[in-house]
């Protein structure tokens, strides 16, 4: 059948078959190719992102790790007062005892090895600094404790002063 057909034809079918050969090597190898090289380097992109947020993850941990290590050491320590005493002396100190309204130690939990008191205390009358102060000396306190609860209200016959309702988590090893 080729040989039927005349020169012209030829050139016409030898000039779609290299356009068909070409459609389908830029179809078949070039885009693919190219999508493959887009995808790959988006995949690169994010896994260098990934790489950065492990080695940020890593600084983290060790970090915490550290902190870790220091609340241990704090929970080792076997000469710590009373949550309560200490919290009462806080607050007389800093707050002054007349302002002191009310400690209610809270049911103790045990998790594990660890048991965790629980107290809340009430001061009134108490400027902000004095507040900071004594939120301050709570976060610095041996053995850790945290404040769970602090509830600021601004007193309505005095506005500079301020009613503090905190409620304060120690932990100790059993």
């Amino acid at each position: 059948m080729i040989k039927t057909l005349n020169q012209r034809e030829r050139h016409v079918l030898v000039g779609g078959a290299v356009a068909l050969g070409l459609l389908l090597l830029v179809f078949g190898v070039v885009v693919p190719y190219g999508a493959g090289i887009k995808r790959l380097d988006k995949t690169i992109l994010s896994r260098q992102a990934q790489l950065v947020e492990v080695r940020q993850l890593q600084v983290d941990y060790r970090t915490l790790k550290q902190e870790v290590s220091r609340l241990q050491r704090d929970l080792d320590q076997r000469e710590i007062p009373p949550l309560l005493t200490f919290l009462e002396q806080t607050a007389s100190r800093l707050g002054g005892r007349e302002n002191l309204v009310l400690m209610r130690p809270l049911p103790v939990v045990m998790q594990g090895q660890l048991r965790i008191e629980g107290t809340e205390f009430k001061l009134q009358r108490l400027g902000l600094e004095q507040v900071l102060r004594i939120l301050q000396q709570i976060e610095q306190a041996k053995p850790p404790m945290r404040v769970d609860r602090l509830h600021l209200k601004q007193r309505f016959d005095n506005a500079a002063q301020l009613d503090m309702n905190v409620t304060v988590s120690a932990m100790r090893r059993n």
